[in-house]
């Protein structure tokens, strides 16, 4: 088995755009990895819970939330551009933080699963 060290860095992008921009430089060669396809949400109203991918972006999440409720909302970020995998495991900053935490304190499981669809942690 032949090891080959390289320089090689993977950047992530949760099918949205990032304030700083890392997901697009490296000082070395690197491959971005885009999970912007990775954008289902699923809404359980009675139990005040969504399921959303990585790939969404939080101004889709926030269009779910509206179609199916005028009184529910969550409290992530001002740009709906951003994709919430990224958005959500930086924090979530937005207008309602104040009164309702970050939209990574309102994140109650999370699944990891690999490019088979293995699921490999539960949160």
């Amino acid at each position: 088995m032949c090891s080959q060290r390289h320089n090689m860095q993977i950047r992530t992008r949760s099918g949205g755009h990032d304030y700083e921009g890392l997901s697009y430089v490296a000082k070395v060669p690197y491959v971005v990895l885009d999970l912007m396809n990775l954008r289902e949400i699923k809404l359980i109203i009675k139990n005040r819970i969504a399921w959303v991918q990585a790939g969404a972006t939080i101004g889709e999440l926030y269009y779910k939330i509206s179609e199916k409720s005028n009184t529910l909302a969550f409290p992530a970020g001002v740009c709906p551009t951003v994709g919430t995998g990224g958005h959500f495991s930086g924090g979530g900053y937005g207008f309602l933080m104040r009164k309702y935490g970050l939209a990574a304190d309102n994140v109650i499981d999370a699944h990891i699963i690999d490019v088979k669809g293995n699921l490999l942690m539960k949160l």
